[in-house]
Formats: C-alpha cells, structure tokens, sequence
C-alpha cells in the first residue's frame, strides 16, 4: 500500500489506483497553468503597464521610467549593470491585471539599470539600560542601492 498526501488537491490518496488519480489531477494543475497565459492580448496592447516584484520577499510597484531605492547593497551589481527581474507576481494596466506567484518568465520582459550604490545620511540611536543614567549614541549608516526600470513589457 502506498500512501501520498497531495497538497495542490488537498487530498489523502491511498493505493494503486490514486496513484494514476494523483497524476491525472496534477496533469490537470498543469493545464490550468498554460490556459492562464493564453489571452494576455488586451496587456499587451496597453501602453500604461505596471509590475510587481520582489526582491528578498519585499514587493515594489513600479511602471517604465520608476526609481527604486533599495534598502541594501547589491554586491554582485555595480554602477550601469543592468538587472533582469524575475520573480514579479503581478502584471496589470489600468483595466486588466494578471496575477501569478511567481509569473512565468517567458511572458513579460522587466529590466533595470543600477544607478548608484551609496549610503543613507547617519541615522542617530540614543541607547539607554534600565535604572541606568549613561546614554550612548549609536550611529548607523546603511547601504543603499538606487535602480531605474528601463523596460517592461508584455511579450
């Protein structure tokens, strides 16, 4: 006796035979997947997209043109580089939107340019203990990376 616990369907299978059940409802999520991408015709003819991606579980909306600051350095990047963004989860104009987590690849194109890498001004922590007068002033300085997105579009 096998024993298979699908999460996709939600169901507990036991046997040979949910063995075949299992694959045909899987072959059937597969399915639903490509029809999803089918008609995009009414995206692709919008001039006014706009996506949202993420980068380390962050999500930033942006249109053609958009600056973003992001929080941190990316080392791997330097200045001019250009960033193909992948893990977008959704793609919309203002009447129609498609919705995935993440998107497949093959249907839009977002790229950025890397601007600059610099650091934010100081930022001043007074630090304080319990049933303690002293105060220490702790100073931080954070990195920053500043991109532009330079295309988006649908394919």
């Amino acid at each position: 006796m096998f024993k298979f616990l699908t999460r996709s369907c939600g169901l507990l299978t036991v046997g040979k035979s949910s063995i075949q059940s299992v694959s045909k409802s899987l072959t059937r999520l597969n399915s639903t997947v490509s029809e999803k991408y089918k008609d995009l015709a009414p995206l692709k003819l919008s001039n006014e997209l706009y996506a949202i991606f993420k980068i380390h579980e962050r999500p930033y909306l942006v249109t053609k043109g958009d600056k973003v600051i992001l929080p941190f350095k990316l080392k791997e990047a330097n200045v001019g580089d250009i960033l193909n963004l992948t893990d977008v989860t959704t793609i919309g104009s203002r009447n129609y939107k498609l919705v995935d987590n993440p998107i497949d690849k093959s249907i839009y194109s977002l790229k950025a340019v890397v601007l600059e890498k610099t650091k934010r001004a100081y930022q001043v922590r007074e630090v304080t203990k319990r049933r303690n007068r002293r105060v220490r002033h702790a100073v931080n300085k954070a990195d920053q990376t500043v991109i532009r997105i330079s295309e988006l579009k649908v394919n």
